[in-house]
C-alpha cells in the first residue's frame, strides 16, 4: 500500500516535470522564430509616398500625325512646361522613378481663355497672357470677320468668296462653304447654338440652317434661298425693299439679329446698326431698335456717317467705333438699348483710336485695338482686354504682353475674338 502511494506520487511528479519542459520548448521555438512577411501591422513606407498636384486645366493634345502648331516662345515666360519628378506608388526598385508634365496654367478672365486675331494675313491665337502665341495660318491671304467655331476647337474666318475653318490642333484646313458666283463675302456668323448661319453676301442678307453637305454645293444668293426656311430672310428685306447689309450679330437666345446695314438720312447714305426679331417667321420682321440715328449723336457722324465695326453682348449693349483714321479706327462708343442711350467711352485716357470692338464671353469685359492719335501716323497697334466698369474710370489698363511690335503696320487690322472658356461639371 505505502508502495503504490509512493509510484502515483512519483508519476505525478514526472507528468509536471514534462509539462513544464514543454511549455519552455514551445516557448523558446515562437521567440527564435522569424515574422511572417505576409503579414504586417504598420503602414507600408509605399504607401506613405506624396503626390504634387499638377494643373486643372490640361492643354490640348495632339498626335504624332499631325502638324504641330507654329509656336513662338513667349516674351515673358521662358517656358510654359514644367517638369517635377515623383515617386510612384508601387515600384520594382527602391532608385525608380518617374517624370510627369505638368500643364501650363490658362487664365480665365471674362469667362474666355484663348484670344485669336489676325497679323499680316495670319491667324493667330494665344492665352490671355500673351503665352502660347500660335500661328494658325500660313498662305498669306487676305482674311476677316474671325469667329469660333461652334465646338470652340476651331477659327472660322472669311477669306475672298469662300468662309474657312482652321482646327486649332492640327492646323488643318477646310472649305465650309465657297460663292464662286457672287462678287463678295462679308459675313459667315454662326448662331449661339450653332444651328444657323447669318450669310452677308453682295451685300444682302440670307439666314440658312447650317447643313455643311448643303453649304458645299451653294454657289450663289439664289443656292442660299432656297437653303432658307423663312422667305423673309432669303434675302432680308424691309419695307418690301433690299437692304443692304455688312455685318450680322446674333442675340444670346438666338431670336434677334443685330445688322450693320446702310440707311438714308437727310437724303444721304449713312451706316446704321438695326435690330430685328427673327423669332418668328413674319412680313414683314419687327424692327426693334435702331441706332445712332435719333438715340444718340456720334462725333463726325455728320461728315463721315460710317460704323467700322461693333459688338453686343447678346442682351442690351453694344459697342461700336467711328471712322477717323487709317483705314478704320476711330471713337469707341457704348449704346444701351434698355435706357435708348449712348455716349463716348474712350477708355485710354479718353484719347482716340480704337477698332475692333469685342465683348467677353460673359459680357463683363470688353476687347478692342488701341492705335494712339497723339503719336506719329505709324503709331504701333496695341490689343487690350479690360473691365467693361472700367469704361467711365480713370484707370489705364496694360495691353495684352504680345512681343514688342508685334503689330508693325498702321493699317492693323487684328478683329480679335474671345473663345469661351470650357465649363466641367462634377
Amino acid at each position: 500500500m505505502s508502495f503504490g502511494k509512493t509510484r502515483q506520487s512519483s508519476e505525478g511528479i514526472v507528468r509536471a516535470i514534462a509539462l513544464i519542459a514543454l511549455v519552455f520548448i514551445i516557448f523558446g521555438v515562437s521567440c527564435n522564430s522569424k515574422p511572417n512577411p505576409e503579414i504586417s501591422f504598420s503602414p507600408s513606407p509605399i504607401a506613405q509616398h506624396s503626390v504634387s498636384p499638377t494643373a486643372t486645366l490640361p492643354s490640348p493634345s495632339t498626335t504624332s500625325n499631325t502638324a504641330s502648331p507654329r509656336e513662338i516662345p513667349s516674351p515673358t515666360a521662358p517656358s510654359t512646361i514644367l517638369h517635377t519628378k515623383k515617386t510612384p506608388t508601387i515600384s520594382p526598385t527602391p532608385q525608380a522613378t518617374v517624370e510627369l508634365e505638368a500643364s501650363p496654367f490658362v487664365p480665365i478672365v471674362g469667362n474666355a481663355d484663348k484670344i485669336a486675331f489676325i497679323n499680316q494675313n495670319e491667324v493667330w491665337m494665344a492665352n490671355l497672357d500673351g503665352k502660347e502665341l500660335t500661328q494658325l495660318t500660313d498662305d498669306s491671304l487676305p482674311k476677316s470677320s474671325l469667329q469660333w467655331s461652334p465646338d470652340n476647337q476651331g477659327v472660322i474666318y472669311l477669306s475672298g468668296v469662300c468662309a474657312n475653318y482652321v482646327d486649332i490642333h492640327t492646323l488643318q484646313i477646310m472649305n465650309l462653304a465657297c460663292f464662286e458666283q457672287a462678287a463678295r463675302l462679308d459675313s459667315f456668323q454662326f448662331s449661339p447654338d450653332g444651328e444657323q448661319v447669318a450669310v452677308s453676301l453682295d451685300g444682302q442678307l440670307y439666314v440658312i440652317p447650317f447643313d455643311e453637305s448643303g453649304l458645299s454645293q451653294v454657289r450663289s444668293g439664289a443656292d442660299l434661298a432656297e437653303l432658307a426656311y423663312c422667305d423673309s430672310l432669303a434675302p432680308y428685306k424691309h419695307r418690301q425693299s433690299m437692304v443692304t447689309v455688312s455685318r450680322a450679330r446674333w442675340s444670346a437666345d438666338g431670336d434677334r439679329l443685330a445688322i450693320l446695314r446702310q440707311g438714308y438720312d437727310s437724303d444721304r447714305h449713312v451706316e446704321l446698326i438695326h435690330i430685328i426679331d427673327i423669332s418668328s417667321c413674319t412680313a414683314p420682321l419687327p424692327r426693334l431698335d435702331e441706332f445712332p440715328a435719333t438715340r444718340f449723336t456720334m462725333d463726325d457722324y455728320e461728315k463721315n456717317p460710317i460704323i467700322q465695326d461693333f459688338a453686343w453682348d447678346g442682351g442690351d449693349l453694344f459697342a461700336l467705333t467711328s471712322y477717323k483714321r487709317n483705314d478704320g479706327f476711330g471713337d469707341l462708343w457704348v449704346y444701351n438699348t434698355n435706357l435708348h442711350r449712348g455716349f463716348k467711352a474712350n477708355p485710354m485716357d479718353g484719347k482716340c483710336c480704337y477698332r475692333d470692338p469685342v465683348f467677353s464671353p460673359d459680357g463683363k469685359y470688353l476687347a478692342f485695338v488701341f492705335q494712339d492719335a497723339r503719336l506719329a501716323p505709324n503709331g504701333p497697334a496695341k490689343l487690350f482686354y479690360i473691365p467693361y466698369a472700367a469704361l467711365d474710370s480713370s484707370l489705364i489698363y496694360p495691353p495684352l504682353p504680345l512681343p514688342p511690335d508685334f503689330f508693325t503696320e498702321r493699317r492693323s487690322k487684328p478683329q480679335p475674338i474671345l473663345r469661351p472658356a470650357p465649363r466641367f461639371t462634377q
